[in-house]
């Protein structure tokens, strides 16, 4: 178990027996079908329609004078349509709140560098298999595991925002999403008292109005009467479209088994996955091998000094 880079010099995980943890991918690896369904299900048309909706994305890009973006590169325009199903309008709303979440709250976006504690302490990580439907798996570990005198909560957070903001490099993660399992297990008061409602209300602002890969759904398991009096308190800040998407399980794997296939999951969700677990510590270095990809990617949108944060 080590990593390793691809002829690419982009690093995986290998696991080995063929299992292997990667954010790259130089094409959807789930076939011809799979990839024409997302295609369909994220309204991505024909290469005319595609460009029609480039040219309305730009043209809407260009009433910001203040946002500065790549707008001549299609990869670029692309991660923000797919993340929006194809609605240019739908993209720009998104960019701009990606670009002034940049300014408001920057600790979530900072160096990887000064969050791969978080991924030595395995607290985030990525299952090695795909669900059925092609999305990506993230495991968030927010319960007893979490010791927040060593992990902050933003770092916490920030993590997650990171690995979503590394997918973008697949078009594979583009058109198939990811899904967020978060783990209560002996969730305490310890973590509890992190949440407060404005670290709270930007994390789920940021799920659903600023990641450039769609996030299909939140699943939360073996959370208790302490989690129950959390989410009492984080549901009137969900918004219509979050409260749909997040789903609680609690020790009810054959429920989760609904929304990601057993196939993929760990025995200790219930799951027959056969893939071994990893080293946080092997994570952390992937994650690092793209800090300067990422800020590069974090300059884009409104001047820090002269944005729109107002």
């Amino acid at each position: 178990m080590a990593l390793k880079f691809n002829e690419k010099n982009h690093p995986y995980i290998d696991l080995g027996d063929g299992y292997r943890v990667c954010f790259y991918e130089e094409r959807c690896p789930h076939g011809e079908e799979m990839e024409s369904k997302a295609r369909k299900a994220i309204n991505e048309g024909t290469r005319e329609e595609v460009l029609a909706a480039h040219d309305e994305f730009r043209k809407l890009i260009a009433t910001d004078q203040a946002m500065c973006v790549p707008i001549n590169d299609e990869w670029y325009l692309n991660v923000f349509l797919r993340a929006s199903r194809f609605d240019p309008r739908e993209a720009f709303d998104r960019l701009q709140s990606t670009s002034t979440a940049k300014i408001k709250n920057w600790e979530y976006f900072g160096q990887i560098n000064d969050i791969r504690h978080v991924f030595d302490e395995e607290l985030v990580w990525v299952l090695p298999e795909r669900d059925d439907d092609g999305a990506v798996i993230i495991v968030v570990e927010s319960g007893k595991k979490w010791n927040p005198a060593k992990v902050s909560l933003v770092h916490l957070n920030a993590a997650v925002t990171s690995i979503i903001g590394v997918l973008m490099l697949s078009e594979d993660a583009q058109l198939h999403g990811c899904k967020l399992i978060f783990d209560m297990e002996g969730l305490s008061m310890t973590q509890i008292v992190q949440f407060t409602p404005k670290s709270t209300g930007v994390m789920l602002h940021m799920l659903e109005k600023c990641t450039t890969i769609r996030v299909l759904g939140t699943h939360t398991v073996n959370n208790g009467m302490m989690y129950n009096m959390l989410f009492a308190i984080m549901k009137p800040l969900l918004t219509k479209v979050m409260r749909e998407r997040t789903l609680i399980h609690g020790r009810n794997y054959g429920d989760l088994a609904k929304h990601i296939s057993p196939r993929v999951l760990p025995k200790r969700y219930g799951g027959t996955s056969k893939a071994p677990a990893y080293e946080g510590r092997l994570l952390g270095d992937m994650m690092v091998h793209y800090n300067d990809w990422m800020q590069s990617k974090h300059d884009h949108g409104y001047n820090r000094k002269n944005g729109q944060a107002e």
